[in-house]
């Protein structure tokens, strides 16, 4: 599983693309979309009008998936994209504070897995934030 933001999306490609964006995309190629995992829009909305700060609406989003099973979540999103790897997506970009690096950190805290940034690859990610890591990690193998 990888997550990304719509703009990344090449035309050309079908892929296992999941829109986990309160709106619907409009890229033909985003063929699934997991609406629970969507933050709902009071909360979008409070947070794009600056009446909630980044922290604030992480705590409120994490407070939103805390009654979700990420494992049967995990599993269901696998199961909607068949043999195509999910990528959740969200209108985000690269640098900009998203819902889906909470996710992500989310399924990788419950599930001890990595979830990787498409088109970027391995990340960290912190508050909403994502920063890519550059140099290759001790031990990664073991």
């Amino acid at each position: 599983m990888k997550t990304g933001y719509f703009k990344q999306i090449d035309n050309n490609l079908a892929r296992g693309y999941v829109s986990v964006s309160l709106y619907p995309s409009k890229n033909k190629n985003v063929l699934y979309e997991f609406k629970s995992l969507a933050p709902n829009w009071k909360l979008s909305e409070m947070h794009k009008s600056k009446q909630l700060s980044d922290s604030d609406f992480e705590k409120e989003y994490l407070l939103q998936l805390i009654n979700m099973d990420a494992k049967t979540i995990f599993e269901e999103i696998n199961f909607l994209t068949g043999d195509n790897e999910p990528i959740l997506m969200t209108n985000g970009n690269k640098t900009s504070f998203c819902h889906r690096h909470i996710l992500a950190k989310w399924f990788e805290e419950k599930l001890e897995v990595e979830i990787e940034e498409f088109k970027t690859g391995v990340v960290t990610r912190s508050k909403g934030y994502m920063k890519k890591i550059t140099q290759k990690r001790l031990f990664e193998n073991e």
